[in-house]
């Protein structure tokens, strides 16, 4: 029994403590299949060396403080059970200055902090900011925060802030396109104004100063190439309202368009071919060759309220038509004209989405489909401040403390029934 046990030990190979001479054993081994294995083990070990090389490197701001403490709060956020009405979004200190639709929720500025709030009260995101007027956009995947008449402006993403700007000269308006660009029209120094378009790091792309105009607004096309100008000068005793396009890859207009005797209000684009300037004396809608046509012309005065969405633009103004008291108007991607609604009350606020517009007046709010029939009514969403309507239909009411959802399905939402 003794020598059988002392036979079978002598046949067992001790395996190497060292690593060094096990990997050495494992490349010279007879077998040519263990030596290849050994070779792509070796290589797939430096891949990935590499490879977490590479992504620490492309994304280093991930790593700082202020990412960490986003991710943290995004990650508590998402998994936190929220027993918040999911039908309201309360502001954390109790009252906002601006906000915008962002991932299903609401982008939101108090002044003092950019937050990012789902339904329910759950903050993704808080940004410390001090801004003395803050506005706030988004489209994207991106948020657009600048201090109207200062000097910051603040780019993010869900996770971590992506661009910081502290501009020389006071800011007059910025908005934001679909790829991250921004645009920011200053006061600048030495000029009467300028417009300079960003890309999603905030670095410049395009400049344009001026010093016969003043810039009241601009607007990024659809794809990201172009961007119109709308400005004002003074000529005489009156005021004429210019519109430039411009090439992000040229110094010069491409085209231009004067509106003579108008004062400009805002500038959107339609499509990639036509710009809407909204006026003091109706709707003009201009292509980039510059011509310029009116398919909505009212008196100075008589503008009530209106909304830019994607690729349109919903507005209403005073109507003298028998009972009605307004007229609401869409106009879709291209220039396309629709309406007028006629209605028996005057909106102070109206929101637009790809399903639809929606109008608030004294006795509540009415949702419109995309081809403008009444949907449904909601007499309990009075008093708010303004109106965001997403794809889905879900309306945000913003007030002074929260903002507050309805739908077609809320407590105390009302078909309306319509005539075949």
């Amino acid at each position: 029994m003794a020598e059988h046990i002392t036979r079978n030990s002598k046949n067992v190979v001790q395996f190497p403590r060292s690593r060094k001479e096990r990997k050495r054993i494992l490349r010279e081994s007879r077998d040519g299949r263990v030596r290849v294995c050994s070779k792509l083990r070796a290589m797939c070990g430096w891949v990935l060396v590499a490879s977490a090389v590479l992504f620490l490197l492309l994304n280093f701001r991930l790593f700082s403080p202020s990412s960490i403490r986003s991710l943290t709060s995004y990650a508590i956020a998402g998994l936190r059970q929220n027993s918040g009405d999911a039908s309201a979004i309360p502001y954390e200190n109790g009252s906002f200055h601006d906000a915008a639709l962002y991932a299903g929720g609401l982008a939101y500025t108090d002044g003092d902090t950019l937050y990012l709030a789902r339904p329910g009260g759950a903050v993704t995101q808080r940004l410390p900011m001090s801004y003395s007027q803050p506005t706030v956009e988004a489209a994207g995947g991106y948020v657009l925060a600048f201090d109207r008449g200062g000097h910051g402006v603040t780019l993010t993403n869900s996770y971590q802030p992506v661009a910081e700007l502290d501009l020389a000269s006071p800011i007059i308006t910025a908005g934001i396109g679909r790829d991250g660009r921004f645009f920011v029209v200053t006061d600048e120094q030495g000029y009467r104004t300028a417009v300079a378009v960003y890309d999603n790091r905030g670095n410049e792309v395009f400049k344009w100063r001026t010093s016969e105009y003043y810039i009241v607004s601009a607007a990024l096309s659809p794809d990201g190439k172009m961007l119109s100008v709308l400005s004002f000068k003074q000529n005489g005793v009156s005021l004429d309202s210019q519109v430039f396009f411009f090439r992000l890859d040229r110094d010069t207009a491409q085209a231009e368009a004067t509106i003579p005797g108008v004062l400009g209000l805002e500038l959107a684009y339609l499509s990639d071919g036509t710009a809407a300037a909204l006026c003091d004396n109706g709707l003009y809608l201009i292509d980039k060759k510059g011509e310029v046509t009116n398919p909505i012309a009212y008196s100075s005065g008589d503008l009530l309220a209106f909304s830019f969405g994607d690729n349109a633009l919903a507005l209403a103004t005073r109507s003298f038509s028998g009972s009605a008291r307004s007229d609401i108007y869409l106009i879709r991607s291209g220039g396309k004209l629709e309406g007028p609604i006629a209605s028996t009350e005057e909106p102070s606020a109206l929101a637009i989405s790809r399903t639809g517009l929606a109008a608030l007046t004294v006795s509540g709010v009415t949702v419109y489909t995309s081809d403008l029939t009444p949907s449904w009514h909601n007499s309990e969403a009075v008093g708010a401040r303004r109106l965001l309507l997403k794809d889905d239909g879900t309306l945000f009411a913003l007030y002074a403390k929260n903002a507050r959802l309805f739908t077609a399905h809320s407590e105390r939402s009302e078909e309306i029934p319509h005539d075949n």
